[in-house]
């Protein structure tokens, strides 16, 4: 199966609608900026800079730059994962998705890919320019490592946002108040304003089941590394993401399919 039509009319959608609403795409691009000096600005008040940056080893301003475009990235991406079966089916275009010969699981897989562009132009305009300020060259390219981890891993989070989405919906039906729960807490689990080393152990195990987390907690790594962590810590926590992702796919399919002879059962809303 084609797979580029898909792709095309998806980024028609995304795009179509930041033109019509440029308001969302400057508050987008804005995010990073005001989450991190609103941060800044509350914990100079309790302690000071350079005591986080000795501390912690990296300037906070880069530090929250890099947790805020990370926050934003994978939110971004996996949102409307999260949100496609309940948008689909309240705007009545869900028997139209299910009558399609394209699979559903295929169309909800495809949802990340133009929000991609959106992650790298949010790191082009939040990254890269206090990066490069800071650190010069070494700046630059320790941001185009972020972005790169923060694309994978919004990316490794799909296939379990499928599968959280599809079985909210399955035994809770189309509860949108208790994705609004769920949502904040998986941005919270996957440690990127919390390290997950600082997590009590229940929560941090909880945590190594997200794919993303691995990824976040690598993003943390090369940051206090100074941009260059260790082969075999990238080898092991890029592993794990990918191979959690991979195990999660079947599942979401599963769940996918679940949800849609569920729907078919219960025929057409009107």
């Amino acid at each position: 199966m084609n797979v580029l039509p898909l792709i095309k009319s998806e980024m028609l959608l995304v795009y179509g609608e930041l033109v019509r609403r440029k308001q969302v795409l400057f508050t987008y691009v804005a995010y990073p900026y005001i989450m991190t000096f609103f941060i800044i600005f509350v914990g100079s008040s309790v302690g000071s800079l350079e005591n986080f940056e000795v501390r912690v080893g990296v300037n906070p301003f880069l530090f929250f730059i890099a947790a805020s475009f990370n926050f934003l990235a994978i939110l971004g991406i996996v949102d409307d994962v999260l949100w496609s079966p309940i948008y689909d089916d309240n705007i009545g275009t869900l028997p139209y998705v299910l009558s399609s010969t394209t699979p559903w699981f295929l169309r909800l897989l495809i949802i990340p890919i133009p929000r991609l562009v959106l992650t790298i132009i949010l790191g082009f305009t939040s990254l890269v320019p206090l990066f490069t300020y800071f650190e010069g060259i070494n700046g630059f390219l320790t941001s185009l490592l972020l972005m790169g981890l923060a694309c994978l891993a919004g990316l490794l989070l799909s296939t379990f946002a499928i599968l959280l989405a599809c079985g909210v919906s399955m035994l809770m039906g189309e509860s949108w108040r208790l994705l609004n729960i769920v949502r904040p807490l998986m941005m919270i689990l996957l440690g990127i304003y919390y390290p997950r080393v600082l997590m009590p152990f229940t929560v941090r195990v909880i945590s190594y089941l997200l794919p993303s987390s691995h990824v976040v907690d690598l993003t943390l790594y090369t940051l206090v590394g100074g941009g260059t962590p260790e082969v075999l810590a990238v080898l092991t926590m890029l592993g794990l993401g990918i191979a959690l992702a991979r195990a999660y796919g079947p599942l979401s399919y599963g769940s996918t399919k679940s949800l849609e002879m569920k729907k078919l059962k219960e025929g057409v809303k009107t």
